[in-house]
């Protein structure tokens, strides 16, 4: 084994890794909150690390271009796509969309 197999496969086991993770997270969190959390380990090392295993594979290729391009696109969007749901459970959740004045929120003491 070369040590750019061991290199890419150690890229590959890492973007599993957080896959794993967050389907973990998703299936032991019951709060829609908390699994909102666990969507990163998904989007910062799945989506940079098995590209970066296309890239150091196939070299800067129009695969490994591609592979760049969905790499960014996740990472970029991972953090827009959370808040905005995290903003319809709200609404759904207080049926309003901007806090009534003197509203109290509760602070979790866990």
């Amino acid at each position: 084994m070369s040590i750019h197999e061991i290199m890419v496969g150690a890229l590959l086991a890492l973007g599993v890794l957080g896959f794993v993770i967050t389907a973990v997270g998703l299936v032991v969190c019951d709060d829609l909150y908390e699994q909102i959390h666990f969507l990163a380990p998904a989007s910062l090392l799945g989506a940079v690390a098995i590209p970066a295993a296309v890239v150091v594979n196939d070299g800067f290729s129009q695969m490994g271009a591609k592979a760049i391009l969905i790499a960014v696109l996740l990472f970029l969007s991972n953090p827009i796509l959370s808040h905005a749901t995290a903003r319809a459970a709200r609404v759904r959740r207080k049926q309003q969309l901007p806090p009534v004045h003197g509203e109290d929120f509760p602070v979790s003491k866990d």
